[in-house]
């Protein structure tokens, strides 16, 4: 390895072998660390399936229905035979609404089975009071990714083209003719028109805690006068609602703007024009491809999965709790749950003395912190408990592969309305074991890490502490951080959103914020410019985990910076088709893997100094322009 270009680009001088050698997969639109350890974990449950299919003797009543399911998915021949015939029964349901009155009263109905709808209702906890859960209300998403696309006329017109082309396509496949298909797309354009204005853009919505908009009923009541809102909302939870969450109040104070009888053609369009695209991988191999076309040509995917792989994640997609239990059980070793558990213990304490020894909060503020790292729930593996839904599924031999997921989603949507007013079930994940990944949740004050993930290079037993610590140890550490990001921060110990700052504090913690948002903003990445407002959560909980995971490792007697730093840079190698990187850029609040690597290690004094920078080396930073917040 090239000594100078660990100090001018550390990233590359770790991954240029890799870089090199390293194949995108026709069916995905990048290869990454994290991909590579989905791969492999992909194979092995695909390996499962095929013996389970052979023998399925031993296995639980929840792992049986997902075989039955995996071999209606795999069923190609039965599905060419039924065509398109069963989505007969959606397109029906949308065109018996006449008038916004029976989209009042239907509405239930098809919101239960996952129809795509207009906008919609989820039960999640209260941010005020996380020990109860509420109605939330959201409108529906747009045709394109962002609003950034409709700011630029000539994106928009190219990006809304293409989708016309693949739509017209998944269209044709129904049977639709010309004349029709026109309609139906312009209308559908039309009314994703009206929805523009009042959608949050990616940057909006990453201060999530700006989806707080509790409305009592009189001022729905007063606000919405087209739909009665509140009635389809007792409806759908069998309960009186006397507040409703918006999770963009524009959306409430345009609604009869845009949801009026006038509106009623173009909104029946659009649901048909959706519902047909969220169908299309129910029923044939055309179909299935085509009705992905639009998101592959978005993120530059040269191919649609082959049918073998799609037919399992057909199954999986709904089983995948249940699959990802037997994985963690059966893959994810007692010795390595443990080892994980005393890292997350060491960062613990380490944050805590940080926060002690932080020279810009005050004694009361710190209190406060630290009672909020006390009382932090770590979850490993994987899960006690799963969802109860799984136990009411039933797999008919009649059923077609539509059936299944209409009836599946049933289950689900009547699981997640069943929790209004309930005090929430923390034990459940929102991930499988089997996923590779990991999340803090701020309603819960809690962390998970799914067996997927503890591997190499984040987690192995046959690497050196310090090559741990820069892996899962940072990315453990990333997660804590969470806690005390700017969204994260503004929850207590007990997961409720409440301000447990200081006036002075806070306002000292925005500063660093703007600070940090500042130091990666308008950063080239050789595919466009970072934002530094869209990614400063994820690069405050990068800039604090690694901190705090150099400081663990550090304490141990054979702690190897050059270990440390590499693997770092390695978890965050990635090499990605030019139109993924430039979809990343707009909608994904982590900043470009080359940024998370080169920029935070360079904000390391340890690193300045271990690797002797000079201000003529690229990765060289000024102790001055160091930027330390957690």
């Amino acid at each position: 390895m090239k000594e100078q270009l660990r100090k001018d680009n550390f990233y590359e001088a770790i991954n240029a072998e890799w870089h090199k050698n390293a194949v995108i997969p026709d069916d995905q639109p990048a290869m990454s660390a994290f991909l590579e350890l989905h791969l492999g974990i992909e194979k092995t449950l695909m390996e499962l399936a095929k013996k389970w299919q052979e023998d399925s003797s031993g296995l639980n009543a929840n792992l049986l229905k997902f075989l039955k399911v995996l071999k209606k998915a795999n069923d190609f021949n039965l599905r060419e035979e039924l065509g398109v015939e069963p989505i007969k029964k959606v397109i029906q349901g949308v065109d018996k609404i006449t008038n916004l009155a029976d989209l009042q009263s239907q509405f239930k109905e098809l919101s239960l089975e996952g129809i795509n709808l207009p906008f919609n209702f989820m039960v999640m906890q209260d941010f005020i009071n996380s020990d109860n859960q509420v109605l939330y209300f959201h409108a529906a998403r747009l045709i394109l990714p962002d609003t950034s696309y409709y700011q630029n006329e000539q994106t928009k017109t190219q990006l809304l083209a293409l989708w016309e082309n693949t739509t017209t396509a998944v269209l044709k496949l129904y049977g639709l003719g010309d004349e029709e298909i026109k309609e139906l797309l312009a209308d559908t354009i039309k009314f994703d028109s009206l929805l523009v204005p009042v959608t949050k853009s990616s940057v909006e919505q990453a201060d999530y805690v700006k989806m707080y908009n509790p409305l009592t009923k009189k001022e729905l009541l007063e606000k919405v006068k087209n739909i009665d809102l509140i009635e389809i909302a007792e409806t759908l939870v069998s309960n009186e609602v006397l507040k409703l969450i918006a999770t963009n109040i524009d959306v409430i104070e345009q609604f009869d703007n845009i949801f009026k009888e006038e509106n009623l053609k173009i909104i029946k369009s659009w649901m048909k024009v959706f519902n047909y695209l969220k169908f299309a991988s129910e029923f044939t191999e055309n179909l299935r491809v085509a009705g992905g076309a639009f998101t592959r040509a978005l993120s530059g995917t040269k191919a649609a999965q082959n049918k073998e792989k799609a037919a399992f994640y057909k199954a999986y997609n709904y089983f995948n709790q249940v699959v990802g239990l037997y994985y963690g059980e059966n893959y994810f070793g007692p010795e390595a749950k443990k080892e994980v558990e005393t890292m997350v213990k060491e960062m613990i304490m380490v944050y805590q003395a940080r926060i002690k020894t932080n020279d810009w909060l005050k004694e009361e503020t710190k209190i406060k912190a630290i009672k909020k790292l006390s009382t932090l729930s770590v979850l490993v593996g994987y899960p006690e408990e799963l969802p109860k839904y799984y136990d009411d599924i039933v797999i008919k031999d009649e059923d077609t592969l539509l059936d299944i997921r209409l009836k599946i989603t049933k289950l689900m949507t009547l699981d997640n309305l069943s929790k209004y007013q309930k005090t929430p079930n923390k034990k459940l994940w929102s991930m499988p074991a089997s996923m590779v990944n990991a999340y803090y949740n701020p309603l819960n004050n809690q962390i998970v890490f799914p067996a997927a993930i503890l591997q190499e290079p984040y987690y192995s037993r046959k690497q050196s502490i310090s090559a741990n610590f820069g892996g899962i140890g940072a990315v453990i550490a990333h997660e804590i951080s969470h806690a005390f990001d700017n969204n994260g921060a503004k929850f207590d110990e007990t997961g409720s959103l409440n301000n447990w700052w200081t006036q002075e504090d806070l306002a000292a913690f925005e500063e660093k914020k703007q600070m940090m948002i500042k130091f990666f903003d308008g950063l080239e990445t050789g595919y466009g410019k970072c934002n530094g407002v869209l990614t400063v959560s994820e690069n405050i909980a990068d800039s604090g985990g690694l901190r705090a995971a150099l400081e663990a490792s550090k304490t141990h007697k054979d702690h190897d910076f050059e270990e440390f730093f590499s693997n770092w840079a390695r978890v965050w190698r990635q090499k990605a088709h030019s139109e993924y990187q430039k979809l990343l850029l707009t909608i994904d609040v982590h900043g470009p893997a080359i940024l998370r690597a080169n920029r935070q290690l360079a904000n390391l004094k340890e690193f300045q100094e271990y690797y002797q920078l000079q201000k003529s080396d690229q990765m060289f930073l000024d102790e001055a322009d160091m930027i330390t917040i957690w």
